[in-house]
């Protein structure tokens, strides 16, 4: 008769770390498809510094407005694609925001007529949409997917970064406080 052997709690360790892991992750994707994950985890190189350069290609000649046309203005630049369910999300968010500052789309990795398409069915708060095919814009601009938020200043300096979408209270607690300090 064989005796089972003493160490089986070993087996179950790989187990218990995958389980682990997966309950991270799902507690990360969670904090991202909500818009409550803490956006100071993800810091930008780029605050306090100009702007990276746009795409060469705009979704449209209508919306080929060029960073240089909201001198003097702050501006919102959402890093956004038509395979992303939070961008969908956000757009009324955005729509509102919209209101009081410009609001500059980069369609990150995406094809021209899905964008199009997307923003026809959803509605479009963009005054400038960008098309960034193959993603070397949102590299410049230290992406970390989408979407994906940056506020310039009345200079064209990037002084807040907001990873994940944005919802009325990322509006009340992050957004229209850094405006306010803009003016």
């Amino acid at each position: 008769m064989s005796k089972a052997p003493a160490n089986r709690p070993v087996f179950i360790l790989p187990v218990l770390g995958f389980l682990m892991i997966a309950a991270i992750g799902a507690a990360a994707l969670i904090g991202t498809l909500t818009g409550t994950r803490n956006t100071e985890q993800l810091p930008s190189v780029l605050i306090g510094k100009p702007a990276p350069a746009l795409p060469a290609t705009a979704l449209n000649a209508d919306l080929a407005v060029p960073l240089d046309a909201f001198k003097g203005k702050a501006v919102l630049v959402n890093f956004m694609a038509s395979w992303c369910a939070p961008c969908r999300a956000e757009l009324p968010a955005l729509a509102l925001l919209g209101e009081d500052v410009a609001v500059v789309g980069v369609a990150y990795k995406d094809k021209q007529a899905a964008t199009a398409e997307f923003l026809q069915t959803y509605g479009n708060p963009y005054q400038a949409v960008w098309m960034d095919y193959d993603g070397r814009t949102g590299m410049a601009w230290g992406l970390y997917g989408v979407p994906e938020t940056f506020l310039l200043d009345k200079e064209g300096q990037i002084i807040l970064r907001h990873a994940g979408p944005i919802f009325k209270d990322v509006i009340t607690d992050v957004i229209r406080p850094a405006l306010e300090a803009l003016e």
